[in-house]
């Protein structure tokens, strides 16, 4: 048994600057969205940064400094606010 199969490429819309982008995905390139991604990405990478030159201190410091902002969230949870 054989199978006749044709590899047929599909043409692309090429876009011609970032407006064209934006309008064929439906939403601007520089939303909230993604102002939002990259600020949570930077501090990732900061923090990597930060484990690679200063080791174990730098990788613990995070969790010190969110006890203080756990702490604060249960106390809004118990409340109801």
């Amino acid at each position: 048994m054989t199978t006749n199969t044709t590899n047929v490429a599909v043409p692309v819309a090429q876009a011609q600057s970032p407006d064209d982008l934006a309008r064929t995905f439906g939403r601007t390139l520089f939303g909230t969205e993604l102002r939002v991604l990259l600020f949570i990405f930077t501090l990732i990478v900061a923090w990597g940064l930060a484990i690679a030159t200063w080791g174990y201190p730098a990788l613990i410091i995070v969790a010190l400094c969110l006890v203080p902002v756990m702490f604060t969230v249960l106390l809004l949870i118990t409340v109801g606010k």
